[in-house]
């Protein structure tokens, strides 16, 4: 504990068993109903970010390519900091924005947070709120207990579940790891299509050292538990909204 704690600031520690799981939680003995807390606990977390998302998609689009935004604008510096955010380097490349800006399905989001934090029971989500098993190269995360020698990631820390939700989905729409899943993303919505959580998990290869065996876990995960009702109930809620 001494070694963990060492890797941690002060006000890190602070933050430790903040916004997480409530305790009622873990008190679940029945598989199919702790099962079913954690889906419908994380799901409205993961439709409000999903919405945050919608949101900036939709003023990219109603930008219709324009590329003589007065400089300094409310509309320039907007696009200015969401090229930044999503790491393209020309902000009026819009086809580039809307391929990373755009929603990562519940069912995906959900399978995953399963998976990476043993259905959020593990050591890395009671004290850090780290769902998706997020690392960092700073000075402030948590040591894992079973790191490899010579190396320096600790386990990033959140302040809450929300904002390691946040950093998934950032992860996913920027990093060059996920390039494929942003562009099958991309072919489904030019197909006039939502974007399918079971057909995108199959893209995850590179998020986990198991690799396909990852994948084949994501697809059963998503199938058993029936988790393309949840895309279901996001869109129909996207729908009614418009």
């Amino acid at each position: 504990m001494k070694k963990i704690l060492l890797a941690l600031g002060f006000s890190s520690l602070l933050i430790l068993n903040a916004l997480g799981f409530p305790k009622e939680y873990y008190s679940i003995k029945d598989t199919k109903q702790m099962k079913t807390y954690f889906f419908d606990f994380l799901y409205p977390l993961i439709e409000e970010e999903n919405n945050l998302i919608l949101k900036d998609r939709a003023f990219v689009l109603s930008l219709e390519t324009n590329k003589n935004l007065e400089k300094n604008s409310k509309d320039y510096l907007k696009l200015e900091r969401l090229a930044k955010t999503y790491s393209v380097k020309d902000m009026f490349d819009y086809n580039k924005l809307l391929k990373k800006i755009d929603i990562i399905p519940p069912s995906m989001a959900l399978s995953q947070a399963a998976t990476e934090s043993g259905w959020g029971k593990s050591r890395f989500v009671k004290v850090a709120n780290n769902i998706f098993g997020h690392w960092t190269y700073g000075k402030v995360g948590i040591v894992p207990l079973r790191r490899n020698k010579g190396s320096k990631h600790l386990i990033r820390i959140f302040p809450d579940l929300q904002t390691s939700i946040k950093a998934y989905m950032q992860n996913l729409n920027r990093t060059r790891a996920y390039s494929s899943f942003r562009n099958k993303r991309a072919a489904q919505r030019k197909s006039s299509m939502n974007p399918q959580g079971l057909v995108l998990s199959q893209t995850m290869i590179n998020y986990s050292a198991i690799r396909e065996k990852y994948l084949k876990i994501l697809g059963s995960i998503i199938r058993v538990n029936k988790l393309k009702n949840y895309d279901q109930k996001y869109y129909d809620q996207v729908l009614k909204n418009k």
